[in-house]
């Protein structure tokens, strides 16, 4: 008999950065985002993670098959349609939208994903509004 142990039915994260780690997707080469996952799980695209991306750290075009939630704890994160994300903001984006942000100063995000991402190019950034 196999005896598989329950998922924590609890899990606590604080915002450390000294346990972050780079976040390699999005076309950061630099170690310039850090990450904390919390629950997110790459094969299926879904769950939560902390971001720290660092002045003047940008994401590569990527497309989200599901939506895209995310808290801004500090800073500011603006997107690639000018819209400007500052610290107290909750963002919401659709399932299926295209889009690709710059944090001049950095920031610090809480961050949900309800499916995979994937990377698109420039030409396919259409205006959110």
């Amino acid at each position: 008999m196999r005896t598989r142990s329950a998922p924590p039915r609890r899990t606590l994260s604080r915002f450390d950065t000294s346990t972050f780690t780079p976040l390699l997707a999005f076309g950061d080469s630099e170690g310039t985002m850090l990450w904390h996952n919390i629950s997110f799980d790459a094969e299926s695209g879904t769950g939560s993670y902390m971001l720290v991306m660092a002045p003047g750290a940008s994401s590569a075009p990527h497309r989200h098959r599901g939506a895209e939630e995310f808290y801004v704890l500090e800073g500011e994160l603006i997107d690639f349609d000018g819209q400007i994300y500052r610290a107290g903001d909750f963002v919401r984006l659709a399932p299926g939208t295209a889009h690709s942000s710059l944090s001049p100063e950095g920031c610090k995000l809480l961050v949900t994903h309800w499916g995979r991402t994937e990377r698109v190019g420039i030409g396919e950034l259409e205006p959110l509004s």
